[in-house]
């Protein structure tokens, strides 16, 4: 479900929030999701520097085929990796939010997909990494995360304005209308704008799928 639901995005150049709970496979569906894109050009995934050698194991351990390459290393080393990405050639390259953040001027290329998991790391719209991460150019989009966002409007702005940026109006707009505690008209409203583009499973909808620990 979660695999056709991001098809659809896709498709429409659309952007959109995985929100599955951590563990219900939110990784791999990523994975099948860029293997399943024909376009030749490389892709670009975005996490906190202790999960770079998780989506590295979970490459190897799902899809062997596509080539992935971490930025990773001294500054030297990144630059090196990043201005010889080749902009016609599928490569998946994973790179870390404060890597990211230094390495910004030597991006000089679109990506496919430019995924940003554990997506809460830019929740801070004026944070140096959320405005670095803002500047990668990509055809499209995707933000993951595990956890619960509905609870915070503001935090969702600045995932949505990483995705799709204007859809929820201005950054003054949006928080004087939904910024305090919004009531229930508010809420709804809001619920109803993102409910599209935001696909959230809890462990509990699929205990009965998953397998005995």
């Amino acid at each position: 479900e979660g695999f056709n639901w991001m098809k659809i995005l896709e498709k429409y150049s659309l952007g959109g929030i995985l929100a599955d709970d951590m563990g219900l496979g939110k990784s791999l569906e990523i994975i099948c999701l860029l293997k399943s894109n024909n376009d030749n050009k490389p892709s670009l995934i975005v996490c906190p520097k202790s999960l770079i050698f998780n989506w590295i194991n979970e490459f190897n351990k799902f899809d062997e085929e596509t080539k992935v390459v971490k930025i990773y290393g001294t500054t030297t080393q990144r630059k090196d990796i990043i201005t010889s990405i080749n902009p016609n050639e599928k490569v998946v390259y994973i790179t870390s939010y404060d890597s990211l953040r230094n390495d910004i001027e030597n991006y000089d290329v679109e990506f496919n997909y430019l995924v940003i998991d554990e997506a809460q790391y830019i929740k801070n719209i004026e944070a140096l990494k959320t405005r670095k991460v803002k500047e990668i150019k990509a055809d499209h989009k995707v933000a993951l995360t595990g956890t619960p966002i509905e609870n915070s409007a503001i935090d969702l702005f600045s995932i949505f304005d990483f995705l799709m940026e204007g859809y929820l109006g201005n950054e003054k707009e949006f928080f004087s209308r939904y910024g305090g505690v919004p009531d229930k008209e508010k809420s709804n409203e809001l619920y109803n704008k993102i409910k599209p583009f935001y696909l959230r499973r809890k462990k509990e909808d699929v205990l009965s799928d998953l397998p005995p620990k």
